[in-house]
């Protein structure tokens, strides 16, 4: 493959990977369209942060570690209970705060915060561990090595980057066509969204230990 050719797909799964549906969208548009583009810049910027830390341990080969029970449970309970608290706030603030208008601007409090939140997201999502273990056995494994995979691994940023880019400047658009009344709404579903995706985490984090019990109590009798 030829470095235009790496740096191409690299940008190519950067967008597909950031531009999925999920909790880090979620939250950066319900905080992008309640308190400005710039806090849903920032919040995906943010993410990058901890997905580049789950990056980093794929390409050491920590990652291994994460096939430890204990680890994956940990990682699953965190995520999920950080997902659910996300979701309580996005409810609290739909219906026990009263919106302004979307012209107004944000105060300092309301922009502390974005970018951390962003970083936790990213840190506290199982699935950047199993992605990133897989990317990079599965690019390796496609003869990407040395200089083609740095290559690769910036182009692959440099997509998420054009998507917290354009995801920014699309809610700096369409916020000006949204009423008041529609950001307690708005922030109505995406406060269910982030529960689901919280429980969703813990069910599968739940399962997977089950999983691991009857599969240890049924090994011995083979």
């Amino acid at each position: 493959m030829t470095d235009l050719g790496t740096i191409t797909t690299g940008i190519g799964l950067g967008i597909a990977y950031a531009a999925a549906p999920g909790a880090v969208n979620t939250e950066a548009i319900r905080r992008g369209i309640a308190h400005g583009a710039h806090t849903t810049f920032l919040v995906e910027t943010g993410s990058l942060i901890g997905d580049s830390l789950w990056a980093l341990l794929a390409l050491t080969g920590v990652t291994f570690f994460a096939h430890y029970l204990a680890i994956q449970l940990v990682l699953g309970i965190a995520g999920g209970c950080f997902l659910l608290r996300m979701a309580w706030l996005a409810l609290y603030e739909a219906f026990a705060r009263q919106h302004t208008t979307s012209s107004s601007e944000p105060t300092s409090s309301t922009t502390k915060g974005h970018f951390a939140t962003g970083v936790v997201f990213g840190l506290a999502n199982p699935v950047g561990l199993a992605f990133w273990s897989g990317m990079g056995s599965s690019v390796v494994a496609s003869g990407v090595v040395g200089m083609q995979f740095m290559i690769f691994f910036l182009g692959f940023f440099t997509g998420a980057v054009l998507w917290c880019i354009g995801i920014s400047a699309g809610i700096r658009w369409g916020r000006h066509w949204i009423r008041p009344v529609m950001f307690r709404w708005i922030s109505a579903l995406c406060g269910l969204a982030l529960g689901y995706f919280g429980l969703r985490i813990l069910w599968t984090t739940a399962y997977e230990w089950l999983e691991q019990q009857i599969w240890h109590s049924i090994k011995p009798a083979r």
